[in-house]
């Protein structure tokens, strides 16, 4: 099964702090991580945010040896020092270096990579400039190959310009789940989880229904629950509903 979770690009309508907006962003970045969700889209709401929220999303799931290498500085990520650590498997600590052993790595020059380690990495094969996945396959000189991770190895983004209906129509997912106050008790109407799996989030101000009638759009979700039943707050806020819906969901899911 694997997760894609979609989040409006006006998730920060109501924030102008961007070192709070940043801190959310984070939380979802967080939340997406701790639960394995492999795909997050930021679908057009409205919203003037989406360019930043995909930034600080893509910033938090790159490794730190990696983002110097990657991420300029630039001022939109001037509070990135309040995202919180992912620790996912593919942020790994220096340590020593063991063959077999997959990581992150970004070729800094023609056949060579850095791969967090004290030394660069020769690469075996013509790979193209960028960020990729390695495997070491020789300590003694370090010596590494392309490979494909065994394991949760983070999270892509999607940006996209089009409006909710349209992205989910894209996305070609197996089920999609719509998050609403005034959906079903998850209680009592449980999702099948299985495939691809998408769950949607609404905004500050707007649920998800609320977003796609002022788009003039109409979409048949497969359920629309109430992931927090009984909730005691006049509103809860996107990053507290991604992290409590992936919560129940991690605990229903079969696999």
């Amino acid at each position: 099964m694997a997760w894609h979770i979609f989040i409006p690009d006006s998730l920060l309508e109501e924030t102008r702090d961007m070192k709070i907006a940043t801190y959310k962003v984070g939380q979802i970045a967080r939340a997406a991580s701790i639960f394995g969700v492999e795909h997050i889209w930021i679908y057009n709401a409205g919203g003037k945010d989406g360019k930043f929220i995909k930034l600080v999303l893509q910033y938090a799931e790159t490794p730190q040896y990696l983002r110097k290498h990657l991420f300029p500085i630039r001022p939109e990520l001037k509070y990135a020092g309040v995202i919180p650590p992912l620790r996912t498997p593919h942020h790994k600590l220096k340590g020593e270096p063991h063959t077999g052993e997959i990581r992150e790595g970004v070729i800094v020059k023609k056949g060579f990579a850095d791969i967090g380690l004290d030394e660069l990495a020769r690469v075996q094969g013509d790979v193209p400039k960028g960020r990729g996945t390695f495997k070491v396959t020789s300590v003694q000189p370090l010596r590494v190959v392309p490979a494909e991770p065994e394991e949760y190895w983070g999270y892509r983004v999607h940006l996209t310009r089009k409006s909710l209906a349209k992205a989910l129509e894209r996305a070609g997912l197996d089920e999609v789940i719509a998050t609403s106050r005034n959906g079903e008790d998850v209680r009592r109407k449980r999702p099948r989880l299985e495939g691809e799996v998408g769950i949607v989030f609404g905004s500050p101000r707007r649920g998800v229904l609320e977003i796609l009638r002022d788009s003039n759009e109409d979409y048949e979700f497969d359920l629309i629950l109430n992931t927090i039943p009984n909730q005691k707050t006049e509103t809860v806020r996107t990053e507290e509903a991604v992290m409590a819906t992936l919560a129940v969901f991690n605990f229903i899911r079969r696999d």
